[in-house]
C-alpha cells in the first residue's frame, strides 16, 4: 500500500503490506475507505491518495480528486425528487 501527499510524494508512516492482496475485494473501494481513515483519524490533511500494488501493477486506488469527482456525479442524484413524491 501507498499513500501519498498532495505533492504525490509517498508517506512513509503509511506505506507498507497491508494485507493479502489476493482477496477478491474491490481494491478501490478499500483504498476510499483507507484514504478517509487516515484523513480522519491521523489528521493526515497531506494525505492525498492510496494506491495498492500486486507484482509492481496497481490494482486499486482513491485519490480526492476522484472523491470529489464522485460527489459531483452523485450529488444532484441524491437530491432529485422521486417521481413518487
Amino acid at each position: 500500500m501507498e499513500v501519498r501527499d498532495i505533492n504525490d510524494r509517498p508517506l512513509p508512516d503509511h506505506c507498507d503490506d497491508f494485507l493479502d492482496l489476493r482477496l477478491p475485494v474491490d481494491h478501490s473501494r478499500l483504498a476510499q475507505s483507507l484514504l478517509r481513515m487516515i484523513r480522519d483519524d491521523h489528521g493526515q490533511l497531506s494525505a492525498r491518495s492510496v494506491h495498492f500494488f500486486r507484482d509492481g501493477e496497481e490494482i486499486g486506488s482513491w485519490s480526492l480528486e476522484r472523491e470529489r469527482a464522485e460527489m459531483a456525479f452523485t450529488g444532484p442524484r441524491e437530491q432529485t425528487p422521486s417521481a413518487a413524491a
